[in-house]
């Protein structure tokens, strides 16, 4: 298929993410001492992949490219507005810490390559393409959690989540090519053909493989061992970016995958997703219970709600399909405002569960921002969590099958169990004296600025419900 101007068209994310990514590490090469021109390009850049796609979206724009391999819909463009609008905050929080490592280009260039790959990851229809998206997405990860030089749990985070990831990787190419092999193409609209006529034991193994190849980039059961030691070792922006922007590109990639690949194979799938999904979020709470560390408590909650978005996936079947698709794209949004801000409130306090002690008295407006977002990522309406958990519970309301309605029920108990954790922190920066804790260092304007203005996102997202509603319903992906 010959290359036309409207590929060009449609390549613009991409295009002016690696335009910027370019731009930024060869100001580093140039100007290696510069900190706040570094942060304030790759700011740029995001807010620019962020406008393209809003263009985009406005003025209707889709197609299919380069043989059906690349896609610019509703749906691709929603998450990379998901992921773009997460990579400014990151940078914004990122800022003054980058510049005193003395290396803020390399790893603003970081970030943008994992935008880079994150933003096609969404839009590639070829499993092969996918695989190289995530790559792209994923191995410049490996280096942010390693990127804190003056901190053992930061090699060793990394070293473990190279590891892991690198069989995660191996195991998901293996089931890309025992599925191509079934089908002989890795297009999707071809391998949904092949998975048409029935599964046979190679294409049944090629499911798993790939679902489990999946689970371990989403930070699922049992696949998550990887998390919590790569989120505590990571820099607390590198923790809070890599738990909500490459994590919803892969959730959408998986969706795409599933069900314009293996529409016929949703039995199987459906099953399989809800063991997952009741796995996770029970392994996940029970996990973040025994937490004292906030940052590891928030690795396990951020496995918890792996599963909470996973059981939308186990009611993708029926008339629940179109809900469960928007149950994934808005929990996807709502759990990145909340999430986002929390991680960002550590940069601020600390990691040891007492320094949030007496934090409203002393520090009223980020003991309020926490209050949010911890209320938020227990589900309390009208906080954002609530509407991702109402739309996974409406989609299994709606599935009429027995086995999503035990997905919903482990959902709502769930949620019931992550409230002592999460309120463990509300009940210590508002009823406990202060004292007790290392103290937090006080922050950089953009990083208190980023911390308010998400807390803000939280607390008024329901007046964003009826565009984002109507947005992700005409996504066009069923």
């Amino acid at each position: 298929m010959p290359v036309t101007p409207e590929t060009f068209v449609a390549l613009i994310p991409e295009l002016v993410a690696l335009g910027f990514l370019v731009l930024v590490l060869l100001l580093g090469v140039f100007v290696p001492r510069s900190a706040a021109v570094p942060a304030a390009l790759a700011a740029l850049g995001s807010l620019a992949v962020f406008g393209s796609a809003v263009v985009l979206l406005a003025a209707g724009f889709s197609g299919e490219f380069f043989g059906g391999a690349f896609v610019v819909d509703g749906f691709a463009l929603y998450f990379k507005l998901v992921v773009s609008a997460s990579a400014f905050f990151t940078v914004l929080a990122a800022a003054r810490w980058s510049g005193g490592t003395g290396d803020a280009p390399e790893y603003m260039t970081l970030i943008l390559s994992v935008v880079a790959g994150s933003i096609l990851l969404v839009s590639m229809r070829d499993l092969f393409g996918i695989f190289l998206a995530i790559e792209l997405a994923t191995i410049p990860s490996y280096a942010m959690v390693a990127f804190d030089r003056s901190r053992r749990e930061s090699s060793e985070g990394g070293m473990k989540y190279l590891i892991t990831g690198v069989i995660a990787s191996s195991v998901l190419l293996y089931g890309i090519v025992l599925i191509y092999g079934v089908s002989g193409s890795a297009q999707l609209s071809e391998v949904a053909q092949a998975f048409s006529e029935g599964l046979s034991p190679v294409a049944l193994l090629g499911l798993v493989l790939l679902v489990s190849g999946f689970a371990f980039k989403v930070s699922a059961a049992p696949f998550h061992f990887w998390t919590p030691d790569a989120y505590q070792g990571a820099p607390t922006s590198a923790a809070a970016f890599l738990s909500v922007a490459p994590k919803a590109a892969t959730f959408a990639v998986l969706l795409r995958i599933l069900l314009e690949g293996m529409p016929e194979a949703a039995p199987a799938w459906t099953a399989v997703m809800a063991f997952i999904a009741i796995l996770t979020m029970f392994v996940g709470n029970l996990f973040a219970l025994r937490q004292r560390n906030v940052r590891r408590m928030l690795a396990y909650s951020s496995v918890a709600h792996s599963g909470y978005i996973l059981a939308a996936f186990a009611a993708l079947q029926g008339p629940a399909l179109s809900t469960g698709v928007q149950a994934v794209m808005i929990y996807s949004a709502a759990y990145a405002v909340m999430n986002l801000g929390a991680f960002f409130v550590i940069d601020l306090v600390g990691d040891d569960g007492k320094s949030y002690n007496g934090l409203l008295k002393t520090r009223p407006g980020i003991a309020l921002s926490m209050g949010v977002f911890m209320a938020a990522l227990v589900g309390l309406p009208p906080l954002s969590g609530f509407f991702g958990k109402l739309y996974v519970i409406l989609a299994g309301a709606q599935s009429g099958s027995v086995l999503v309605y035990v997905v919903v029920g482990a959902v709502v108990v769930n949620s019931v169990l992550s409230v002592p954790y999460y309120f463990g922190i509300v009940r210590n920066m508002f009823f406990e004296e202060p004292g007790g804790g290392e103290p937090g260092v006080s922050g950089s304007g953009a990083l208190r600025f980023s911390v308010y203005a998400l807390a803000v996102a939280t607390a008024l997202f329901f007046l964003v419900m009826g565009p984002l509603a109507a947005l992700v319903s005409g996504a066009g992906l069923v």
